[in-house]
């Protein structure tokens, strides 16, 4: 009999069962990793109630993704530049290579692309495609970041997920500039890296915003370095603002709420020809009503944003050297596999914790 490994199965909306699947052989470009750790975002939770569908049941959930290479062919081991019992970092999105998104070099945009723990079935062969699990298939296109073996846990679960996003955000689109005022919007992972992202950046005053059930999640912002703190459910966020920039304005806004009514705020709080990068989820049904006379007015530029890219992630391993930021101290919430339904209603705030920030699965 075939050596198997267990995963957390989505059968249904709001059900998830324990299953074991064989261990898949592995082929000249393909590998197999061992899972050391699975972050949870909310695309997981949205899956997990059924309000965001991209693949058919039965789905391995699990698109953060932290391990090591257990396995792996030699095609995949020259192209990847791993080899067996390397610690990594995997990009959720597999991408195929050859369409013109991809040749493009855009190859988040690929149109055929498979995406872990997201948009493909444990149905299909060979099955591990995400990583609520203890061992994961790795197929070609995939996007493979070799890390220090010392890096703790914590901070490597986040590389991705937010020290890249908030890279790639902050700086590669955001265009941050040494001594720009910069307002966050929202203080959940990314939010927190945003701040010190723009820190190291070199930005001149840092504000930061959430709401009265962020109150750990503020004072964690302070600990990153932000210079003012705003609850922008008791405090006057235009004022503040104001104040602090001698009515100028912040010169770049990162909106990470998936509020529309932030959203809405952040466009009044940016400078004439400032920069909002708006990289919140809203939900694809969700209208947001925006004064278009103030894009006009103050000719402010809008940007849209969708995940990092390789660059980031180089940028991301290569950050923060002297661990100066707290990242460790994202992580509120360790699961093991057995109980991966508790810890996506967890991430979900859905079980009262307001100590909750971001939420992780480990192999039990």
């Amino acid at each position: 009999m075939s050596a198997q490994a267990r995963a957390a199965v989505l059968e249904a909306p709001d059900r998830i069962e324990i299953k074991r699947f064989a261990i898949p052989e592995v082929s000249d470009d393909t590998g197999l990793l061992r899972v050391e750790m699975a972050g949870i975002c909310h695309t997981d939770v949205g899956l997990y109630h059924g309000t965001v569908k991209y693949a058919e049941y039965p789905l391995i959930l699990g698109h953060e993704i932290l391990g090591r290479i257990d396995q792996i062919g030699p095609t995949a081991q020259s192209r990847w530049g791993v080899k067996r019992g390397d610690r990594v970092v995997v990009e959720s999105m597999v991408r195929c290579g050859f369409c013109r998104a991809c040749v493009d070099g855009n190859y988040k945009f690929c149109e055929a692309h498979v995406g872990y723990g997201t948009n493909i079935s444990a149905q299909v062969p060979p099955h591990l495609w995400g990583s609520y699990a203890e061992y994961m298939h790795l197929a070609p296109g995939t996007l493979v970041y070799k890390i220090p073996d010392d890096l703790p846990t914590e901070r490597a679960i986040l590389l991705n997920v937010a020290t890249a996003n908030a890279i790639q955000w902050t700086i590669l689109k955001g265009g941050l500039k040494l001594g720009d005022v910069v307002l966050i919007q929202g203080v959940g992972p990314i939010g927190l890296a945003c701040i010190a992202v723009a820190r190291e950046a070199g930005a001149k005053t840092i504000i930061a915003t959430g709401r009265s059930s962020d109150r750990n999640r503020l004072e964690l912002a302070k600990r990153f370095s932000a210079d003012l703190v705003v609850n922008v459910d008791q405090q006057d966020l235009g004022k503040i603002v104001r104040d602090a920039t001698d009515g100028r304005m912040a010169d770049i806004v990162v909106d990470v709420t998936g509020a529309s009514a932030a959203v809405a705020k952040s466009v009044e709080m940016v400078r004439p020809q400032g920069m909002v990068v708006n990289a919140g989820v809203t939900g694809d049904k969700t209208e947001t009503p925006l004064r278009l006379d103030q894009f006009l007015y103050k000719e402010i530029n809008f940007r849209g944003v969708f995940t990092s890219s390789a660059q980031a992630m180089h940028m991301a391993i290569a950050f923060d050297p002297h661990r100066k930021y707290p990242f460790e101290d994202i992580v509120t919430d360790r699961y093991p596999l057995s109980r991966a339904e508790e810890a996506v209603k967890a991430a979900g705030r859905e079980l009262e914790n307001p100590e909750t920030i971001k939420v992780t699965i480990t192999p039990d």
